[in-house]
């Protein structure tokens, strides 16, 4: 005797099948990485991917214009030597002079010429410390060297 819809003692509860057990976990040990990878894959910890650069072509100055009335040339000489305009100057003066040169105006253009023996690598800080300075890049390449700027 005992309370009604109790089972005895004696008995062992209903076991899973050990197939639905195994399935289950499978799927566990899938799902968990594959939302880490979807994560990661679709950049949602807001990091920067790139760094935006334009491309001289003969049409880039008709179409829109600039609160700038002169552009200014950053080149890089085989020997890293870094000019503005044609001053010298070190790496780490350029947001300063650019900002000073640009004072209260946006948009400016600035240009960038870097020799072809320099490392990828300083191209891309010489990108960067201009971004600092809200100018707009354009890099110069062979090709573009041809176009004349009004």
């Amino acid at each position: 005797m005992g309370i009604p819809g109790m089972r005895r003692l004696g008995k062992s509860p209903p076991v899973f099948p050990s197939a639905g057990l195994h399935y289950a976990q499978v799927l566990l040990l899938l799902i968990a990485p594959a939302i880490l990878v979807f994560i990661y894959a679709w950049g949602y910890d807001h990091r920067s991917v790139g760094l935006f650069v334009h491309l001289l072509r003969a049409d880039s100055f008709g179409m829109r214009r600039s609160s700038c009335v002169e552009a200014w040339v950053v080149r890089i000489d085989s020997q890293e030597s870094w000019y503005l305009n044609s001053k010298k100057l070190a790496p780490t003066e350029l947001p300063t002079l650019l900002g000073q040169q640009f004072g209260l105006r946006t948009d400016c253009v600035v240009f960038l010429d870097v020799a072809s023996e320099v490392p990828y690598s300083v191209a891309i800080d010489a990108v960067e410390l201009i971004t600092k300075t809200e100018g707009r890049v354009v890099l110069l390449t062979p090709e573009t060297k041809k176009i004349h700027v009004p």
